[in-house]
Order: C-alpha cells, then sequence, then structure tokens
C-alpha cells in the first residue's frame, strides 16, 4: 500500500478505538491524546488485536523494533507508526 492520509489514519483509529476498546465511549472521554497505555486501554490482547487491524485495515505490519509502548502511547503516535510504516512500503 502506498502512503496514506494522517487524517484518515486518526479517524479511522480513534473510532477503531472508541467502538472495538472502549465499548462505544460511553463517556465521551476519548480524544487522540488520550494516554491509552496509562488507561489501561491497550493491554497485550487489545494491542495483538490493534495490529491485526493495523495490516488489515491500513496494510502495514509493525515489525517488532516498533512494538514498544512509545509507538502506542496514544492515537496520534500510532497514527505517526501507520503513515511511517505506509511511506516505506
Amino acid at each position: 500500500m502506498s502512503s496514506v492520509d494522517r487524517g484518515e489514519v486518526l479517524t479511522k483509529l480513534t473510532d477503531y478505538v472508541r467502538r472495538e476498546l472502549l465499548d462505544g465511549d460511553p463517556g465521551g472521554d476519548l480524544t487522540t491524546r488520550t494516554p491509552l497505555l496509562e488507561w489501561g486501554v491497550l493491554k497485550s490482547l487489545e494491542t495483538a488485536r490493534l495490529v491485526a487491524y493495523l495490516r488489515t485495515e491500513f496494510g502495514v505490519r509493525v515489525p517488532s523494533s516498533r512494538m514498544v509502548g512509545d509507538e502506542f502511547r496514544d492515537i496520534e503516535r500510532i497514527a505517526d507508526l501507520v503513515t511511517s510504516l505506509s511511506a516505506r512500503s
């Protein structure tokens, strides 16, 4: 896949996290800067599901060297990761 639009990535990631990891975010607390690791949103199973989503939705494979907390800190950082990886494809 060629590089993707970062704004589109942010929108899709926010929707995914809200729908799949926060049961719809009933409190409306999620932003693109929400600390996903600190909030406990991304644990091992949720992170694996997210990585599978990134592969399916954006066509990027996250190498093990990039599977670190800083890359998954919030939706902004995940979007940066996706756009970086898609530009290399």
